[in-house]
């Protein structure tokens, strides 16, 4: 029997990835089963445990998956000589583009991940790798125009960071009321009018 190619397995590992994130969410961990994936991705169990040893695996990586994902897309929004104010006006537009198309599996599996983190060891890694990577991401921009002169030098910079964190997080466990969701326009005027006139000099 040939060998399939690494790229055939990377292809087919997201491919089972990206079948199961929607079965997940909408059902939660715990209540989802590999057959209900299975028959959304028609699949059998043995194509799946191919690459994933159990339920388990395959949701630690689908977790790992989404947070990576949504990392590179966001640190990759904005140019290096961008201005500070450019740099959040496009990750600002790249997050509402997210909102418009995945933002529900994606917010959902986040709360997954928090409330399965004490019974799956891993997950607990991987939130504490995701919110170390975003918190820098956050706290390295502001800081370099906090150093340019283009954000207040009063401000504490960590503690804005959390701020804006808890923020972000705050409007995606709100898009979760039904019939709330979240509007990136809102989104933007919540960011702007809240912290414009403190972040940034005339």
């Amino acid at each position: 029997m040939p060998r399939v190619s690494i790229e055939y397995e990377q292809a087919q590992r997201e491919r089972i990835i990206d079948g199961a994130a929607p079965v997940f969410a909408h059902n939660g961990y715990r209540q989802t089963t590999i057959d209900q994936i299975c028959q959304t991705l028609q699949l059998s169990k043995g194509a799946i445990y191919i690459y994933f040893e159990s339920k388990e695996e395959l949701f630690v990586s689908t977790l790992r998956t989404i947070f990576d994902r949504r990392f590179s897309t966001l640190s990759t929004a904005y140019q290096k000589n961008d201005t500070t104010p450019m740099k959040v006006e496009k990750i600002l537009d790249r997050l509402g583009k997210l909102v418009d198309h995945e933002d529900d599996v994606y917010v959902r599996l986040s709360v997954e991940a928090f409330l399965e983190s004490d019974h799956i060891p891993n997950l607990q890694a991987i939130k504490t790798d995701s919110y170390e990577l975003f918190y820098k991401l956050v706290y390295d921009l502001l800081r370099e125009g906090q150093l340019a002169g283009e954000i207040n030098g009063d401000l504490n910079i960590s503690s804005l960071t959390t701020v804006l964190m808890a923020v972000s997080d705050g409007l995606m466990m709100h898009s979760l009321v039904r019939g709330r969701g979240i509007d990136s326009d809102q989104v933007r005027r919540v960011v702007s009018e809240t912290f414009s006139q403190v972040l940034y000099h005339d």
